[in-house]
């Protein structure tokens, strides 16, 4: 990672998350099909509903690095960039939690999310804000000026 660029989550929490998800759907998959308390209808409604909040909580969790252009993140497997312009506000809850809600987007994909394992202690972990937010301080990338930045207890 060169010297302007910032961490935003991290690989090991991002893939660790999928393979879990992954490893869910399947479990869970296999246990209604093979169930006999199930009837038919109910099976199937409970897969539609069990699938699309793994698809919603997927959806958001990214991760990436920040530059002076923008957040360069991984939802899935494609680098997308997200430019300064387009987020309304930063929003972090600890030091490994940080959320950008998005300017101007409909029903999904409101925000994303970048998480990673904490390794501070429990102080450090919930009074310092996430490096990404440090970093926007300091730098104060073009583009960025309107956004909004809220930490915890705000």
């Amino acid at each position: 990672m060169r010297s302007n660029e910032v961490p935003v989550g991290s690989f090991l929490f991002w893939i660790t998350w999928k393979l879990g998800s992954i490893f869910v759907l399947i479990v869970v998959t296999s246990v209604v099909l093979s169930s006999t308390e199930f009837n038919e209808p109910m099976r199937f409604g409970f897969l539609f509903i069990f699938i699309g909040i793994l698809v919603v909580s997927n959806e958001e969790l990214v991760y990436g690095h920040a530059t002076e252009q923008g957040v360069h993140f991984r939802r899935y497997f494609k680098e997308q960039v997200l430019p300064w312009e387009a987020i309304s506000c930063v929003k972090w809850h600890s030091s490994n939690v940080v959320e950008f809600e998005l300017k101007g987007h409909g029903l999904f994909r409101k925000k994303l999310s970048a998480q990673s394992f904490g390794s501070k202690s429990t102080s450090e972990w919930l009074s310092t804000p996430p490096d990404v937010v440090r970093w926007l301080l300091v730098t104060k990338p073009s583009g960025a000026d309107g956004i909004e930045l809220v930490g915890p207890g705000q």
